[in-house]
């Protein structure tokens, strides 16, 4: 079920993952990882001691996210150790989010009374498919 939302990677299946350990004097993010995405997408995840305030940036099919530095090793064993894995970033009016995880299940829609909880990757994810599918104006305005 990948799905790209103006260029944003939503529920993309990893095919392939690179690590780099090192330093460099171009950047302070002496860890990261490549993903390749299903669809052809690039992902660069950069782990600086403190990541920029532009930590989530889009270019056509590539997406640079910069987390922190303690997140490298669990990031790397989510990619070691589960499969499969998918990756998601989110840049829905000023709100971001990156996410590598596993399986969602979208399955079974939003849920009766409240829905998803608001700040769940779940919620997220339905929300930025239906500003896709065009009924992201039509439910804000009823609210």
């Amino acid at each position: 079920m990948p799905r790209k939302v103006d260029d944003m990677p939503i529920f993309e299946k990893i095919t392939r993952y690179s690590a780099r350990v090192g330093r460099s004097d171009l950047t302070d993010a002496g860890r990261s990882l490549g993903l390749t995405l299903e669809t052809g997408g690039t992902v660069f995840i950069g782990f600086p001691p403190v990541p920029p305030a532009d930590w989530l940036q889009f270019s056509g099919s590539s997406t640079t996210v910069f987390l922190p530095a303690e997140a490298y090793a669990e990031v790397y064993h989510l990619l070691q150790t589960e499969a499969p894995v998918f990756f998601t970033a989110l840049n829905l009016f000023g709100m971001r989010a990156a996410f590598v995880h596993t399986e969602l299940d979208l399955s079974r829609g939003e849920p009766t009374g409240e829905g998803y909880d608001d700040t769940s990757l779940e919620a997220l994810v339905v929300r930025a498919t239906k500003e896709a599918d065009g009924q992201g104006e039509q439910a804000a305005s009823t609210q």
